[in-house]
């Protein structure tokens, strides 16, 4: 974790998947804002205040969250000049949880070789129907333990995250899974399924009159 000060009113904060998974936080808890990641931010606002005096009592803040690749996020945090007016009772109270609107930036999760987890086939089959699987080269589906796992060079949709989880130790896991699991298919798996299994599939079906 890296803090910088831009100016009086702005820091930036880069984060690694690394970091997150040192507070049991995964990468869509992160996106989606979870209570977990709430408050690894405010521990993170403290420590901003600490280094550089970045103090935000009676500030409105504004977090800009954004993916630079490789499993590295920053999140760019500036706050306003105006004052909330809170009470003289409540001036000493650090980081009003709640005074700060998330500004997000829609930008994919870019991680390469990464393995995201998918609990049931229904929840892959559904993936592969809301994207182009097209856009998604060098994938491959592996099953251990009831559970799918997609090891993919490059994930270009944010949206996977809806349906599976990113793993934070992928080398780890893949050495488990060619040891225990067993191999669905190693060459565009996410393209084989949503040309056999998925609703897409219908579209090339011609009505019989």
């Amino acid at each position: 974790m890296k803090i910088e000060k831009l100016n009086e009113d702005k820091i930036k904060i880069t984060l690694s998947v690394d970091d997150l998974a040192e507070r049991n936080i995964d990468i869509q808890s992160f996106i989606y804002n979870s209570p977990e990641s709430q408050d690894m931010f405010w521990d993170m606002m403290q420590e901003a205040e600490q280094k550089y005096g970045f103090n935000v009592d009676e500030s409105m803040i504004y977090v800009e969250a954004s993916s630079a690749g490789a499993g590295i996020f920053t999140l760019t945090v500036t706050k306003t000049t105006g004052s909330l007016n809170l009470p003289a009772s409540k001036t000493k109270t650090k980081f009003k949880k709640g005074n700060f609107k998330l500004k997000r930036k829609v930008v994919a999760v870019q991680q390469e070789n990464s393995i995201y987890i998918f609990s049931s086939f229904e929840d892959i089959c559904e993936f592969c129907n809301a994207v182009d699987c097209s856009k998604i080269q060098n994938n491959s589906l592996y099953k251990l333990n009831e559970q799918y796992y997609l090891k993919v060079s490059n994930m270009p949709f944010n949206s996977i995250l809806e349906f599976a989880t990113l793993d934070n130790s992928p080398e780890l896991t893949f050495a488990r899974i060619q040891e225990y699991g067993s191999v669905i298919t190693e060459d565009e798996a996410l393209q084989k399924i949503s040309l056999h299994f998925t609703k897409k599939k219908k579209r090339t079906n011609k009505k019989c009159s």
